[in-house]
């Protein structure tokens, strides 16, 4: 009985510690059951979370893929289509989850499009994208187009177009200089000559020479001169002294003393007038002719200072880097450097020196002196007049005063009036035309240089004339700046000049010489520039060689040669629309059929124009003088730069120079144009507009640049709570409503 109690009681003791292991191992297992759940959701959240990304940049990229194909294959330019691209993103989507929802296997997410949109960004009009985009598609093929075609062209000529252009740079100046320099040394004698002139008078009046003989004449003679009433002065004094006698018929002479007296006052008027006239002259003339003598010293001054600078010049550093670059052609560099270096070493015999400008105003002083020394004597004689008419003088005394204004006249009148060697303003004359020998030469050149300058402006004329008669063409260029401005506006350009000035034709030769060789400059700068490394600008400058026509030459050949008649004007006509000249239209922006077309004419006469000049340095080295070498060099530019203009409209090419035997085509010089001129948002737009022009296409609507978002929920299978506290907490990267769980991405893509 007892051990049954025993027994009773163990067996209820193990069954109450069994029922405790039992909830021990229940609150065990659920620890870890809502641990192991808790994980599987974070797995599913983080599949969601990737299959979100990848489901958003699927579909965006799907949208992307909807290019406009005209822009792509005519220009080379990705923008989106006409497509709606959200509907695209959502079919995608729509697309991708019920494929996930059909295949085979345990749906673990369950995933659902609760909302997805795509932002068009970036549109092509903006100049941003537009550059990026021209960018990436010649990054490749600008480096080798250029260097090739245009870089090896121009590189065997860098170093003798330095020494022209530095030559045409430096004798222009002094061209100038002298010019001016030599007017003034011209004016200077003429004023010493004019002042020399007011002195003439006295050759009527005085007497000449230093030994002058004077021979005793009667009383009643003829009196217009010095000399006349002093040689009659002895019988006038004696008649006067036997009418003051008593006697029978006194006084007998007094008619002839009468007249005597009266002539004698009148000559004496006569001389002062002169004198006082003559001394005005000298006074006034004489100084002007010192400050023009000044004026000349400092002008001969700046010639030398301009000599001293001409090495210093900034532009020879682009020729320096051209010629030193490296290049795909090994041609060697043109001769001809050191003839033109021989012409400039030359420039310092344009420069006078400054002995001559001492004796020129040595001379100007002496004039002034000897003047002075005349002027005395004759006030000197002057004091005479009183004297002599009342005959109280002594005739030595009068005689005396006579010969010594007599000297002084003589030696004033042969050393400024009189023609002959004696005469210092014609030595003067003679030492100044010495320098000058070959100035009458280089002004014949300069002559018909200018001639053929005009000759080039007249064809030049001819074109924009036949603007006139394009009034279809007119009203498609006023389309096309409509479409221009409409540009400027979605970028919010400022305001300015949207014409980039052509290169007009000047008829003076030496301005168009220094303005041909400025452009040079500007060119081997800018290739110098390119083998630093691409720029913006030689992107733009290949594209739209590349992808813009350009005028057909053959009809600018048919208007220089002055073709007639409607029919074929007409045609003519049509080739002008802004369709067939978009790369010149792009270049310098005219609004009009022939202001572009104009505007590259000039250019590439200018262009031909300093090539030529380079040449004609060469072939006329041998003329010895500076300036005469310039005057012809300019002259064979300006004719042989006409005749490739020509030459050019014809055969649609021509050679780069008679050193280099390339051709250069209508599009090469564009192209050269275009990187001489530079980048500029103003040429970013004309190309834009005339993309618009050719597709209809409004490239301001066509974006470049989506950004897609997208929003995917899936069911929380276990403790959506604890999943919505950890959303709280920031442990989450999505959100928790309810039960479910959204993720949410966003994708972006630019072409």
């Amino acid at each position: 009985m007892g051990d049954g109690k025993e027994a009773k009681r163990l067996f209820a003791k193990r069954r109450s510690e069994s029922g405790a292991v039992t909830v021990f191992l229940i609150v065990v297992f659920a620890a870890i059951f809502a641990f192991v759940a808790i994980f599987i959701d974070f797995a599913r959240m983080f599949a969601l979370q990737a299959e979100t990304e990848a489901l958003a940049h699927a579909a965006a990229r799907s949208a992307m893929s909807s290019y406009d194909r005209e822009l792509a294959e005519r220009y080379g330019l990705f923008a989106l289509g006409e497509t709606d691209s959200n509907y695209i993103m959502s079919k995608v989507l729509q697309d991708s989850l019920q494929l996930a929802g059909r295949s085979g296997g345990l749906p673990l997410l369950g995933a659902k499009l609760e909302s997805s949109a795509i932002e068009q960004l970036r549109p092509l009009g903006s100049y941003a994208a537009f550059e990026r985009q021209i960018q990436e598609q010649m990054k490749y093929r600008a480096p080798i187009d250029l260097t090739v075609e245009i870089l090896n062209r121009f590189k065997p000529m860098a170093q003798v177009m330095k020494e022209a252009s530095n030559t045409v740079d430096l004798l222009g100046k002094l061209q100038k200089l002298y010019d001016k320099r030599e007017a003034k040394l011209d004016e200077l004698l003429e004023m010493q000559r004019q002042a020399a002139r007011a002195a003439e008078g006295f050759g009527e009046l005085l007497p000449r020479g230093s030994a002058l003989a004077i021979d005793d004449e009667p009383l009643g003679g003829k009196i217009s001169s010095v000399l006349d009433f002093t040689a009659q002065y002895d019988d006038y004094k004696e008649k006067v002294e036997l009418d003051k006698k008593p006697g029978p018929g006194n006084p007998k002479y007094r008619w002839k003393i009468k007249i005597y007296r009266s002539e004698t006052s009148k000559v004496y008027k006569q001389l002062d007038k002169i004198r006082a006239k003559a001394e005005e002259k000298h006074e006034n003339l004489l100084l002007q002719a010192k400050a023009l003598l000044t004026e000349a010293r400092q002008i001969n001054e700046q010639m030398k200072q301009t000599i001293e600078e001409a090495g210093q010049r900034a532009a020879q550093k682009g020729y320096n880097e051209v010629a030193a670059g490296p290049s795909t052609r090994d041609d060697g560099q043109v001769s001809g450097m050191e003839e033109i270096a021989a012409i400039r070493e030359q420039s310092g015999s344009l420069v006078l020196s400054e002995e001559l400008f001492t004796d020129l105003e040595s001379d100007t002083d002496d004039q002034a002196a000897a003047f002075q020394q005349l002027n005395e004597e004759i006030t000197s004689l002057r004091t005479l007049q009183s004297g002599v008419l009342s005959a109280v003088t002594s005739s030595r005394k009068l005689q005396t005063a006579v010969r010594r204004v007599g000297w002084k006249a003589d030696k004033y009148m042969r050393s400024y009036v009189d023609r002959g060697a004696a005469n210092v303003l014609e030595a003067n004359m003679q030492l100044l035309e010495s320098h000058r020998g070959s100035d009458k030469e280089r002004k014949s050149a300069e002559k018909t240089a200018r001639a053929k300058l005009k000759e080039a402006t007249g064809l030049l004329a001819r074109i924009k004339q036949f603007g006139n008669k394009l009034k279809a063409q007119q009203e498609r260029f006023n389309q096309l700046k409509a479409d221009y401005e409409a540009n400027r506006d979605i970028n919010q350009a400022a305001s300015g000049g949207d014409e980039a000035a052509g290169a007009a034709i000047d008829n003076d030769p030496y301005r168009a010489g220094d303005s041909a060789m400025t452009d040079m400059d500007g060119l081997f700068g800018g290739l110098s520039g390119l083998m630093g490394g691409m720029t913006d600008n030689a992107f733009q400058t290949e594209y739209i060689a590349s992808y813009f026509r350009c005028l057909d030459l053959s009809a600018l050949n048919e208007l220089l040669q002055g073709s007639s008649g409607t029919d074929k004007l007409n045609a003519l006509g049509d080739q002008f629309a802004p369709e067939r000249q978009e790369a010149e239209y792009i270049l310098y922006g005219f609004h009009n059929p022939v202001g572009n077309i104009a505007a590259a004419y000039g250019e590439i006469f200018a262009m031909r124009l300093a090539i030529r000049t380079m040449e004609g340095f060469i072939k006329n080295a041998s003329k010895g003088h500076p300036l005469l070498v310039l005057a012809a060099a300019l002259l064979y530019g300006a004719e042989h730069a006409l005749s490739d203009m020509l030459a050019l409209t014809r055969e649609g090419k021509i050679q780069l120079s008679e050193y280099i035997k390339v051709d250069l085509t209508y599009r090469d010089h564009l192209r050269i144009f275009l990187l001489l001129h530079g980048r500029s948002e103003n040429r970013l737009s004309r190309m834009l507009a005339v993309i618009r022009m050719n597709t209809g296409i409004d490239t301001g609507e066509r974006a470049t640049y989506t950004s897609g978002r997208v929003s995917v929920s899936m069911p929380l299978w276990f403790l959506p709570g604890v999943a919505r506290a950890l959303g709280v907490a920031g442990v989450l990267k999505g959100n928790v409503e309810g039960s479910r769980y959204y993720a949410e991405k966003q994708a972006d893509f630019s072409y």
